[in-house]
């Protein structure tokens, strides 16, 4: 399933990156991952479930080693995304944004009832 919210031909252009080629997304497992572009430079979402990945202009050790496409969430909430995933299927733009928040509403609402200990006060918690 594509995702609704892919505008124009520039949003699938992340596709053309080295990076983005023949990888599986750690959330839905789709193998290849169709990427669409998000707010964030050097960004791309999987088209599939809303998963961000770097795809380039990453950190300056990402540069060094080479390490595209890197996930660009903390890998401790990798295992709540994808559980959200497996019991919904919806897609979540999970990546930057700065006008579209397709199914972020409804996937805070899922976490705040399945996993609260994510959604305490994030001044009073550090990565």
């Amino acid at each position: 399933m594509i995702k609704q919210g892919i505008l124009h031909d520039y949003d699938l252009m992340a596709n053309a990156e080295n990076s983005a080629k023949e990888n599986t997304c750690v959330i839905c497992g789709v193998n290849p991952v169709i990427y669409q572009w998000s707010d964030y430079s050097g960004e791309g979402m999987c088209t599939q479930c809303g998963f961000p990945y770097q795809l380039k202009w990453g950190s300056d050790e990402a540069k060094k080693e080479g390490k595209y496409p890197y996930n660009n969430i903390p890998d401790k909430y990798i295992p709540a995304i994808k559980e959200y995933w497996n019991e919904t299927h919806q897609f979540v733009h999970l990546g930057c944004s700065l006008s579209n928040n397709q199914g972020v509403k409804e996937f805070n609402e899922w976490l705040e009832k399945k996993h609260p200990e994510f959604c305490k006060d994030n001044n009073t918690q550090s990565d």
